[in-house]
């Protein structure tokens, strides 16, 4: 679970990559109501990869004491951040692709 954490929090930085650059794209007197879905879209990405971070750190710790409370606190993590990740691909296709 620790590799599988850390990869989905780097595909994470990836959509959040995409999102900054469609934001940039934009010149700077834009009004902000332009660009509040790639702002928005940014924040959520964010939280979701700073909760990878947390599955990471949950999952060394359980490598380090294995235990059932950790085990469980790892998989639950993983679980989450594995949803965020498919969310997060979803509203980075919504907001680039398809407004």
């Amino acid at each position: 679970m620790f590799g599988a954490a850390a990869g989905l929090a780097g595909l994470l930085l990836v959509f959040l990559g995409v999102s900054i650059s469609a934001f940039q794209s934009y010149a700077g007197d834009v009004p902000a109501a332009a660009t509040a879905r790639f702002r928005r879209a940014g924040a959520w990405i964010l939280g979701a990869f700073l909760l990878g971070l947390v599955a990471v750190a949950v999952s060394f710790s359980w490598l380090l004491s294995p235990g059932r409370a950790l085990r469980d606190a790892a998989v639950v993590l993983f679980a989450i951040e594995l949803a965020a990740t498919a969310l997060a691909a979803i509203v980075t296709a919504r907001t680039v692709l398809w407004r």
